[in-house]
């Protein structure tokens, strides 16, 4: 879920072009949608005058393009929505593949253009049926830790999302440190 970044914060101009993971640009960023094009256009601009290359392979699968404008002094509250059920997912205990995953943040008037790209990705994760800070405490995972809210579509209003959700390496770590003792065991995890 990486996303390509024109930071304008930024005054040399070869260090404008990042990437960040997509839900740091939702808690922190204040940014711009932009178009691919006109981002490998600024990098090509930016080269040209400067003279030094800028790598751009790390952009070519990107989901979206932005400018960052500023940072953000108080984070803004976002998580991310299934439209299906989840209960099934998260039953299976296992890293699975999942499309239709999207992000809820009414804050946000460019939220449409990136759920658009991101419900048709598909994306190798890990859905558990506990909300974020109980997995973080039986895993005893550490606080930056990429694992995220999700609700469904019974769940969506629900002010803690009721399922975690990790993705590639994290949910990889995840599945080694928490598995299933029975289909409905009351004993959720073993480490």
């Amino acid at each position: 879920m990486q996303c390509g970044i024109y930071d304008l914060t930024e005054t040399n101009n070869l260090d404008r072009f990042k990437t960040y993971e997509l839900p740091g640009i939702l808690s922190n960023l204040e940014i711009e949608s932009m178009t691919k094009k006109d981002f490998l256009r600024l990098l090509d601009e930016t080269m040209e005058k400067t003279g030094e290359a800028i790598a751009k392979g790390r952009f070519e699968y990107c989901l979206a393009f932005m400018k960052l404008r500023s940072y953000r002094e108080q984070r803004l509250d976002w998580k991310f929505t299934y439209r299906g059920k989840l209960e099934s997912i998260a039953s299976g205990g296992k890293v699975q593949v999942l499309q239709g995953v999207e992000v809820w943040q009414p804050e946000n008037n460019w939220i449409g253009d990136i759920n658009k790209r991101l419900r048709r990705r598909t994306l190798v994760c890990y859905v558990l049926e506990h909300p974020v800070e109980e997995v973080r405490r039986r895993l005893k995972l550490p606080m930056h830790f990429r694992i995220y809210g999700i609700s469904d579509s019974g769940s969506i209003h629900d002010q803690t999302p009721p399922y975690s959700i990790a993705f590639g390496q994290s949910a990889l770590l995840v599945d080694t440190l928490a598995y299933r003792m029975g289909s409905k065991g009351s004993e959720i995890w073993v480490v």
